[in-house]
């Protein structure tokens, strides 16, 4: 099966991969954000305004803002997306049933600057290589499973009773031994 087909023929995969993706971009550009704006708070004792006095966006003193705080809005914004990100992280982990570690790296993408891009890149390639396996393995069960319809067709009716007793007398042999 192609790889978009396979993906198509999994939505719920698609939408988690997606919503991972995304939450992942925007948490990472979030964070860029606080490290600059951490950057100018205790580097320079700046903050950000909007629609101020000194126009659109100006750089102002620490705690003298008079209109819109960006500054503040920008942790604020952050802290909420990073718990949406925790969120589409932990749905994505959820559906693929991976170890807990990758999803404790997938939550380290959203503190550590630029590893939220990092973590994107390798969990999706990730996620989409283990759909295409976990298909490849559905797959051959499905093949395996035909083999054995067609095998027991395939059977006389005393084949099928002579394989039948010597699975029970197999099965009986290895109650007697549990025991």
């Amino acid at each position: 099966m192609p790889h978009d087909a396979l993906l198509n023929a999994n939505p719920g995969f698609r939408r988690a991969l997606r919503f991972y993706q995304v939450t992942a971009y925007v948490t990472g550009i979030l964070l860029l954000l606080l490290c600059i704006e951490m950057f100018l708070k205790y580097a320079f004792h700046l903050e950000v305004e909007a629609f101020g006095p000194f126009g659109v966006i100006a750089l102002v003193q620490e705690g003298t803002t008079t209109a819109l705080n960006l500054s503040l809005w920008v942790l604020i914004v952050h802290g909420w997306f990073y718990v949406v990100y925790l969120v589409a992280s932990y749905v994505l982990w959820q559906q693929m049933r991976w170890p807990i570690v990758w999803l404790l790296a997938m939550a380290a993408g959203g503190v550590v600057p630029f590893l939220s891009f990092v973590t994107e890149w390798f969990m999706s390639r990730r996620a989409k290589r283990d759909l295409v396996l976990r298909e490849e393995q559905r797959l051959a069960a499905a093949g395996e499973e035909q083999k054995l319809r067609d095998f027991e067709a395939s059977l006389s009716e005393s084949e099928r009773e002579q394989l039948e007793s010597d699975v029970q007398q197999s099965l009986a042999e290895h109650q007697r031994r549990a025991n």
